[in-house]
């Protein structure tokens, strides 16, 4: 092995696996043999990510769908269902910096609730089924009034337990300990806001949390048990948000088909036109997380085509606990790995350079995971559910486009077993321009009869495409929607963009897209800046017992040349 691979190696097995514990030689005796028996499993090698930060897109393509100002369509489209719902559009400095509080509740906050009352009064009439109705009212109406997000629903829980407590007495009690300005914006926008902040800090700093609920024990003992219990009334109901979203999912609450259908019916619909049968079968895990701004992500799962590449039982006791305990439970452990040092490793192979690092290091580190057990979808639960089902439906679209993607990869490979995978990429501005294009799709028939629910995803889309001319969901949307706009239906651009997903400068080759877009042929290419980082993680072998991984070795393999690399 060359030298400089073997340094890699050692230095690497160092920082992953700390000093063995045991570092002289010993004579097998009788633990060998049990240790033997333990399941023993190899994960292989993973390249991932990209080195340049530039993406290229073919002139002709770029400048077809570029036509239109990307920006204006946006909002266009913003402005015209806020305006059928009833909302007063946010436009300039108020758009940009304005709109997290209000699809959140916190900004005109009178005037939302009244659009989602409204809504959901309108949903609620059109029930299919006397059971869906108890379960919506259950959840959005269980005592006769509307719940509508997460704040109406941590008060409805501290007044459960203490009647008198609201908004008002609560901004009270924040102002006598000087958390709020009593001077601010009304009650029930300024004491959520506050609530809502704190709810973050003690989810995300406990020391600072700490000091400030000690502020309040100091200024006033009976004030702070009020706004001590508001707190536990939005610890508790983030549950309630992914309740209500799992509902809209789930649920046969949308008329047609006899007894109504689900958000998930109308995904799965599509998909399966597509070609795809089993795509989407799985329902993501709605999974509540407090980013502090309304926020999703999607968290990527392993389909079982790729986890048979990545991973090999080593014996027969390996093949029986996974036969048992399945291939989610091993990804599990796999985050319980050593997770290495948090300094930055890099090891240099000509002009590329990879960062190491580890799967529970990557998933921790990484907004999207890494080698999730399952599909999830984190979203921050201030986010108003009926605002936020646009957004859920756009990230279970990129879970979906991702597991697609990776089982026609692992079907790709070659039969023989490889120490080294380098997992696809993800070009940013095709898999955006697609989640975009495709909830716009799949939610047309539902925003047409209720167009609030388009209104988080539209507004997004306004936001971003203002602030950053070449953001990746504006300016991928309408890359989309000019491949879209040439081909026979929507599956045949699914299915093209699925073709070239990681490398998109194939699609402008497609024989329709270029007879279409002839009039743009020898425009110059566009490029944009794209996020760049490569990683890769090592291949470790380790035994489990008790569901604990116990790492027996490690190494690292020099990864072949690349599309990575550039």
């Amino acid at each position: 092995m060359p030298t400089r691979q073997l340094l890699a190696h050692g230095v690497w097995t160092l920082l992953v696996l700390g000093w063995p514990s045991k570092v002289t030689a010993q004579a097998a005796d009788a633990g060998a043999s049990d240790a033997a028996a333990l399941p023993r499993f190899t994960l292989h090698e993973i390249v991932a990510g990209r080195n340049d930060t530039l993406t290229r897109i073919p002139g002709r393509w770029a400048h077809a769908a570029l036509a239109a100002t990307p920006g204006s369509l946006a909002t266009a489209a913003y402005h015209d269902a806020a305006t059928r719902s009833g909302i007063t559009p946010l436009t300039g400095k108020a758009l940009a910096a304005e709109r997290s509080y209000h699809v959140m509740g916190l900004y005109r906050r009178r005037e939302l609730t009244a659009a989602a009352r409204e809504t959901l009064a309108a949903i609620r009439a059109s029930l299919p089924a006397d059971s869906t109705r108890v379960r919506f009212d259950h959840l959005f109406r269980p005592q006769g009034e509307w719940i509508i997000d997460l704040h109406d629903a941590a008060l409805a829980w501290a007044q459960s337990r203490a009647p008198r407590i609201g908004w008002g007495t609560v901004g009270r009690s924040l102002a006598s300990a000087r958390w709020l300005d009593p001077r601010d914006s009304p009650a029930e926008e300024a004491v959520p806001r506050a609530i809502y902040g704190l709810t973050v800090l003690a989810a995300t700093d406990s020391a600072a949390f700490r000091a400030v609920r000690a502020d309040l024990w100091r200024a006033d003992s009976v004030a702070a048990t009020e706004v001590l219990l508001l707190l536990a009334g939005y610890s508790e109901s983030q549950r309630w948000v992914a309740d209500a979203l799992r509902f809209f999912l789930t649920q046969p609450w949308i008329p047609g088909g006899g007894q109504g259908r689900s958000l998930a019916d109308y995904l799965r619909d599509d998909w399966r036109r597509v070609g795809t049968s089993t795509a989407a079968r799985a329902l993501p895990e709605i999974r509540p997380h407090l980013f502090g701004y309304p926020q999703a992500v999607p968290h990527y799962g392993v389909p079982t085509a790729l986890f048979r590449r990545l991973v090999r039982a080593d014996n027969q006791s390996g093949r029986n606990w996974l036969k048992h305990h399945g291939e989610a439970s091993l990804l599990r452990a796999l985050r319980r790995l050593p997770a290495g040092d948090t300094s930055l490793v890099l090891l240099q192979f000509g002009s590329e350079a990879i960062r190491l690092t580890s799967v529970p290091r990557q998933s921790r580190e990484s907004l999207n995971g890494f080698l999730e057990p399952g599909d999830a979808i984190a979203i921050d639960p201030g986010y108003s559910p009926l605002l936020a089902l646009g957004t859920v439906v756009h990230e279970w679209q990129h879970l979906v486009f991702r597991q697609q993607q990776l089982e026609a990869f692992s079907r790709a490979l070659p039969a023989h077993e490889s120490p080294v995978v380098e997992l696809p990429g993800i070009e940013p501005y095709l898999a955006e321009g697609f989640a975009e294009w495709s909830t716009d799709r799949i939610l047309a028939p539902l925003i047409a009869r209720w167009p609030l629910l388009a209104l988080g995803e539209l507004q997004k889309r306004a936001g971003l495409a203002q602030e950053n001319a070449e953001d990746h969901h504006a300016i991928g949307y309408a890359l989309v929607r000019a491949v879209a706009a040439e081909l026979p239906d929507p599956p045949a651009t699914t299915r093209l963009l699925l073709r070239h997903a990681d490398q998109p400068t194939g699609i402008a080759a497609h024989g329709a897209l270029r007879r279409a877009w002839r009039a743009f042929a020898g425009k110059p290419d566009r490029l944009f800046l794209v996020p760049a980082s490569r990683i890769l993680v090592p291949e470790v072998t380790f035994t489990i017992e008790d569901g604990l991984p116990n790492v027996v070795n490690s190494r690292i393999l020099i990864p072949p040349r690349s599309k990575g690399a550039h």
